[in-house]
């Protein structure tokens, strides 16, 4: 028999006695005192993802992924790798991705990357920050249904005038934390991600609840409430066009 005891959950006595307990010859009982017992993170139903990706193409222009980092609904780290380059790097854009040459140099294959990513994400709720960037590198789809991007979430956007708000300015405005002030790192990325995630889950699910339950009539006027707001938008910005065409 084997009785493990965590050497971090026990007092000092009880670490004094596991050492000197005596054993018996006819049952031998041997304990064991864990120095570091290392949990590996696990799997939730949410998880977040974040990429770093270099530049291919003229003049570097076009992405191609490097680092693919994703996290679970505690923030801990469940997968960070570097990917080998398929196409010659032009541009490591290493001042914000972090990335460089010696990064890539051991990368595993993407095929290999897109199996292990897959099996991670799939059947979950995938968190990410302008998340068809890193589906699309990835060469990789999910269902929309299961998709929660913190970029699109109205409830952030309302915060920014309606406007796509940078990861950088959530996490200052929302969180209070300062990030990306130097090269990117994914890992943190997606752990600041998912904090803003989980941090309004509850709000966000509701929404997307009462909008799948929206009837069709619901929906209908919804939408032409959208169109006739879009149209006194362009009418009224052609008004101020015409005036200062007059003055």
């Amino acid at each position: 028999m084997s009785i493990v005891i965590n050497k971090n959950q026990i007092s000092s006595n009880w670490k004094n006695l596991a050492t000197t307990l005596p054993v018996g010859e006819a049952k031998r009982k041997k304990i064991e005192i864990a120095e570091n017992i290392v949990r590996p993170p696990k799997l939730t139903k949410a998880v977040c993802i974040d990429c770093e990706m270099v530049g291919i193409g003229e003049m570097g222009l076009e992405n191609m992924l490097a680092r693919v980092s994703i996290v679970n609904q505690l923030g801990q780290c469940l997968y960070d790798k570097y990917v080998k380059p398929t196409e010659p790097v032009i541009d490591y854009r290493t001042s914000v991705s972090g990335v460089t040459e010696q990064h890539l140099q051991n990368g595993v294959p993407l095929d290999v990357i897109q199996k292990e990513v897959s099996d991670i994400i799939e059947h979950r709720t995938l968190v990410g920050h302008a998340i068809h960037n890193d589906l699309k590198v990835l060469f990789l789809s999910h269902p929309k249904k299961r998709i929660r991007d913190t970029q699109r979430y109205k409830g952030f956007r309302s915060l920014f005038n309606g406007s796509l708000p940078s990861l950088k300015a959530l996490a200052d405005k929302i969180l209070g934390l300062k990030i990306q002030t130097g090269a990117h790192d994914s890992v943190e990325d997606a752990a600041v991600t998912m904090q803003l995630y989980v941090r309004h889950r509850r709000e966000w699910e509701k929404s997307l609840r009462e909008k799948k339950f929206m009837t069709s009539e619901e929906k209908h006027k919804r939408i032409r409430a959208r169109q006739k707001e879009k149209i006194l938008k362009n009418s009224s910005s052609s008004h101020v066009k015409k005036s200062n065409n007059l003055i």
